[in-house]
């Protein structure tokens, strides 16, 4: 399985938005499915979608922190 770096993947998902998801795949030689992935993550988690290297999400515990990842 080959790993992307969190900027890569970051960059990516905003070139999907600018020209299509298809269009940015083919241009960054990524599977599209990978593609949709990275963006759903991106819409699921904000901030924290690309976390890495086995890093798990915090669970926020407040309401303030969970007011934070519904933006």
């Amino acid at each position: 399985m080959k790993v992307y770096e969190k900027d890569f993947k970051e960059e990516s998902v905003k070139l999907s938005y600018e020209i299509g998801t298809k269009k940015a795949a083919e241009q960054l030689g990524i599977p599209a499915s990978t593609l949709t992935g990275w963006r759903n993550a991106k819409k699921d988690h904000k901030d924290v979608a690309f976390v890495g290297s086995g890093n798990q999400r915090l669970i926020p515990t407040n309401a303030k922190e969970i007011q934070y990842m519904k933006k």
